[in-house]
């Protein structure tokens, strides 16, 4: 029988549970936001650019991280660049068939 994984429960203090909801929640805005701007951008084309222009697809999460968005600051980049990267996988997956 072949090991395919390791499975363990681990039990994170108050403040490491707290740092660990800010790092989730980064990623999940990080992803939403990346979403919501593919499809701003999809629209946009579909509506003012020619047929044959392609939307611009990239891995950039910079631009979230405004005024509104201070608390993002506090993450580190490698969660927000995971995120970022993991987005666009999954959207060359879906449109790879």
């Amino acid at each position: 029988m072949a090991l395919t994984g390791i499975k363990f429960h681990s039990k994170p203090t108050k403040s490491q549970a707290e740092v660990l909801w800010k790092w989730m929640s980064a990623a999940t805005t990080i992803y939403n936001a990346k979403c919501e701007e593919d499809r701003y951008y999809r629209t946009f084309a579909r509506k003012y650019m020619p047929i044959t222009t392609r939307v611009e697809i990239n891995q950039q999460y910079s631009q979230f991280k405004t005024n509104l968005t201070e608390w993002l600051d506090d993450v580190p980049s490698q969660v927000l660049r995971n995120s970022a990267t993991n987005w666009y996988q999954s959207y060359m997956k879906f449109f790879k068939g």
